[in-house]
């Protein structure tokens, strides 16, 4: 069953070349944890380096590993929040070049679990969005359409999901 208590596995840099800028890639590290029975779907966990194309390359690695697997509202919700929290550690979290952003998607047969990791330090905290203006629409989003959430921060900045699952 879930582990809440679980800490995130580091994901090592997609790319050690840290002096030029270059494009957002994924490394994807399907690996089935411990904690997981046999008869569950393992796990996916993919490192996305830091940069404007970050939100798109996890978005399509979560679309692959997600499709038909789930409901097609729940395909488009997690598409959403992969898309808004990786965006957001991309803009907020003070990121280098060659940093990595770990997105992690696990499932059993009623929840779906997201995690999106960055090594910044910063506060999370959801912000009333701004709809005049735009901005502080992502942990909002967070907030109406998981059935939990939260994050943590020990030296790097977690924010987690969980949404209910539904048959495809």
């Amino acid at each position: 069953m879930w582990r809440h208590d679980a800490r995130p596995r580091r994901v090592s840099p997609v790319n050690g070349e840290a002096s030029k800028p270059r494009a957002a890639r994924a490394v994807a590290v399907n690996e089935l944890r411990d904690d997981w029975s046999c008869t569950q779907i393992g796990p996916l966990e993919v490192g996305v380096t830091a940069g404007e194309q970050a939100p798109a390359v996890a978005r399509a690695a979560v679309e692959r590993w997600l499709s038909g697997r789930v409901s097609a509202r729940l395909f488009d919700d997690v598409r959403l929040l992969v898309s808004e929290l990786v965006t957001n550690s991309v803009r907020h979290a003070d990121l280098t070049s060659d940093a990595t952003i770990r997105v992690s998607v696990a499932m059993s047969d009623s929840v779906l679990r997201l995690e999106v990791e960055n090594p910044g330090e910063g506060a999370i905290a959801a912000v009333p969005p701004d709809w005049e203006y735009g901005g502080g629409f992502g942990l909002y989003l967070v907030a109406i359409l998981a059935e939990r959430w939260g994050s943590t921060n020990d030296g790097n900045t977690c924010v987690w999901a969980e949404l209910a699952v539904s048959a495809a």
